[in-house]
């Protein structure tokens, strides 16, 4: 991983129930967040809010319980997509377990239970040994091994890793966890106090595209 974007874990109020000036917060371009050299192509349906996160990264386990507790709080109009960080061979192995995941029973679960499972498994570098980790973890979940290997090597997760590698070249991101707006925006971690303070700028920006596509 090129680097991690450090984030104070300090003391938040849950996301819903606290800052009532949430949205009148003046965020500036290039210090609170960076508008993309080419904008992503997004379905229009909704705005989309993209996390950018590896199983392998402390403050991406840390960054879950916030993001998805605010993902309850977002408007019919906006959606959340998470999608795997990919620099190198390991991470390209971990971003396929993310997908295969996304197809099992108990996903949710499963997902969670990643980011410990993956940090245990930072000193293996060798790729088949963690294949084979990975492996007999995800029987847990009841996924057997025959199918385990099965999927790794399909056409539909290879083609979903080779999405997620094209969305990790366009997004511009260098660190996990890193949040993009509507394909449009990235949010600049290092200028946030905390996980609440880094999702008052997706709000902002999720209001900002709001008014943009009004005028459209």
């Amino acid at each position: 991983m090129k680097k991690l974007l450090t984030l104070l874990l300090l003391t938040f109020v849950v996301i819903g129930c606290g800052d009532k000036n949430a949205t009148d917060a003046n965020y500036v371009e290039g210090v609170n967040y960076r508008a993309l050299a080419t904008p992503i192509a997004t379905d229009g349906e909704q705005i989309e809010v993209m996390e950018f996160f590896w199983y392998g990264c402390p403050h991406c386990e840390s960054f879950e319980k916030p993001l998805h507790q605010w993902q309850k709080t977002m408007a019919a109009d906006v959606h959340l997509v998470q999608s795997p960080a990919i620099w190198n061979d390991l991470m390209k192995l971990h971003a396929k377990v993310f997908f295969i995941v996304q197809n099992m029973a108990d996903a949710d679960k499963a997902h969670a239970a990643l980011f410990q499972e993956v940090m245990g498994l930072r000193e293996i570098r060798d790729i088949k040994l963690q294949t084979q980790k990975l492996a007999e973890f995800l029987q847990r979940f009841g996924l057997s091994q025959t199918d385990f290997e099965r999927q790794l090597a399909s056409a539909e997760i290879n083609q979903q890793l080779a999405q997620a590698i094209k969305l990790m070249s366009q997004s511009e991101v260098d660190g996990t966890p890193s949040i993009v707006v509507n394909g449009r925006y990235l949010v600049l971690n290092q200028s946030a106090k905390s996980f609440e303070q880094v999702l008052d700028i997706t709000r902002f920006l999720v209001e900002k595209e709001k008014g943009r596509l009004a005028e459209n």
